[in-house]
């Protein structure tokens, strides 16, 4: 994908997101546990440390320097990220989220042709080359990271609480 067409794909995965969220009141993003032990908060708080972490690594990638997350875990980063804003509010992790979003894309849309392209010489742990591009890779069920959370906050919603399907 060019620059645009990421730009525009984030964007998109991020409005599946919101969407989701609409539908909920504030009591649910500190109540229901989503993703393991996360609720609806630490899922968001995760999106904005990781929103933050790509944008300071698009700097260190065009400064040839290797990115931790290439070849370690992310699970200690998300766990600190998450435990960072434990004691905001919803909102102000909300808000946080919507930040570093803007941020973000920002970032992305001010990079030049050269710097969009730019290809680096570390290795992902599939093998393929590091490039700035790849730091915007990531698909899981064909969705990016926001869209992932958005499905799995829905489908999460789409069962009873004891885990069983509603028909």
């Amino acid at each position: 994908m060019n620059k645009e067409e990421t730009i525009k794909f984030l964007q998109d995965d991020r409005k599946e997101l919101e969407k989701v969220l609409e539908e909920l009141v504030p009591e649910d993003f500190v109540t229901f546990r989503v993703l393991g032990t996360w609720k609806i908060k630490d899922v968001i708080a995760h999106l904005s440390g990781w929103n933050n972490e790509l944008k300071s690594s698009i700097d260190k990638l065009l400064n040839n320097e290797e990115l931790w997350f290439v070849t370690e875990s992310e699970d200690y980063f998300n766990k600190i990220q998450v435990m960072k804003r434990k004691s905001l509010t919803v909102e102000q992790v909300l808000e946080e989220w919507e930040s570093s979003f803007r941020d973000l894309i920002e970032k992305i849309d001010n990079l030049t042709t050269e710097e969009w392209e730019y290809t680096s010489k570390f290795k992902w742990k599939s093998g393929e080359p590091v490039s700035i591009k790849s730091l915007f890779g990531y698909r899981k069920k064909g969705k990016g990271h926001e869209g992932y959370h958005a499905l799995l906050i829905a489908e999460y919603f789409e069962r009873d609480y004891c885990g069983c399907e509603i028909y």
